[in-house]
């Protein structure tokens, strides 16, 4: 009595299963229209929006701590302004240790060129004038003992005596001069070109210091916006370098870069009229200005994320510039491209028929 009741039961679940599977499932209406296309013959592509400069990541020059920030996003910049400053204490330091070497050595040279000194020439003077009296006191003993020792009143023991003293008063006479001579004259010619190559030295590690004290000031490469800031007062940046910490652009005119597959290259031309729509607003049509092709194709690398998406493509990167969008359009977001194919099928001359 069990086992048919239990195979009734699922007999009937088993149908009911079968019914329930095979209803039709209703439509549902999308939660956002998609975007149209207006062209009778089109090239779609998926397009990200873009300064009219691109977008110019700045990152720091050199490893560092920031110590102030001196921008906020969606403010204006002109090229050259300090966007955020790195800790600059140990650079100032170098500054001024390279400022002294440098005024040293300034000093050295303006003193060797202004040699001799006019406080140095009368004791130099006078110098020279006790060699001369001396030379001659010590030249007139030496003669003495000549005649001295001709008579044999003189041993010759002290005549060698007087005849070293009078040698050793004229080698000192003689010394004596060549300083005179050698201070009157000046510093040497060599040693100022040494003193001057040292002068150079000393700017070239001043500028160098100061050089890489201003690296530590980061200014706006452009005008533009300030489109994101990702820094912080405290932060340790510059590790690993080329880390991305603003993003400038020139938005007073807005580009989008759009991908064409490389199945649809064929039909491309450069020039080709454009429409494109905002992800969600697909009853403003914007109108496309051509800008420019980039002639290298690339991997793909900007997804929508669709389901018939291709991957394993490459894709021609075209610019073209919007054109007075009725809505807020911004920096990153995706428009759906469409380009009107016809006017290059237009430019194609005819096959001939033989």
């Amino acid at each position: 009595m069990f086992l048919p009741m239990l195979a009734v039961v699922a007999f009937s679940f088993m149908s009911w299963h079968l019914a329930k599977s095979h209803q039709a499932t209703p439509e549902v209406e999308p939660p956002v229209a998609p975007s149209r296309n207006p062209f009778a013959d089109t090239i779609a592509g998926a397009g990200l929006v873009e300064p009219r400069s691109e977008n110019i990541k700045v990152a720091a020059v050199v490893p560092g701590t920031v110590a102030s920030v001196c921008v906020r996003v969606g403010q204006q910049v002109e090229v050259g302004e300090v966007l955020f400053r790195l800790d600059d204490r140990q650079r100032q330091a170098d500054l001024r240790v390279q400022q002294a070497a440098l005024a040293e050595a300034e000093a050295n040279l303006r003193r060797a060129q202004q040699a001799p000194r006019a406080e140095d020439l009368p004791p130099s003077a006078a110098r020279l004038e006790k060699a001369r009296a001396e030379l001659a006191a010590q030249k007139d003993l030496w003669d003495r003992a000549k005649e001295l020792v001709a008579r044999k009143v003189l041993s010759q023991e002290e005549f060698f005596q007087r005849q070293q003293a009078y040698l050793a008063a004229k080698a000192t006479y003689t010394q004596v001069e060549a300083e005179d001579d050698r201070l009157r004259s000046g510093t040497w010619t060599a040693d100022l070109t040494i003193l001057e190559a040292q002068v150079g030295r000393a700017q070239s590690l001043l500028r160098q210091a100061e050089v890489e004290l201003d690296r530590l000031q980061i200014r706006a490469p452009i005008d533009g916006t300030v489109l994101k800031v990702d820094v912080r007062p405290g932060e340790y940046v510059g590790t690993p370098p080329g880390q991305t910490l603003l993003v400038l652009g020139e938005i007073g005119q807005l580009h989008v870069r759009v991908d064409i597959d490389e199945q649809d290259l064929p039909r491309f031309r450069p020039g080709l009229p454009g429409i494109g729509y905002v992800r969600g607003d697909a009853n403003s049509p914007i109108t496309l200005t051509f800008v420019r092709v980039e002639p290298y194709a690339e991997p793909k690398k900007s997804l929508t994320n669709a389901g018939n998406e291709r991957v394993d493509t490459r894709v021609l990167q075209v610019v073209y510039a919007l054109e007075n969008p009725a809505s807020v359009v911004y920096v990153g977001q995706q428009l759906d491209v469409f380009l009107d194919a016809r006017t290059a099928l237009a430019e194609r001359p005819a096959e001939t028929v033989d």
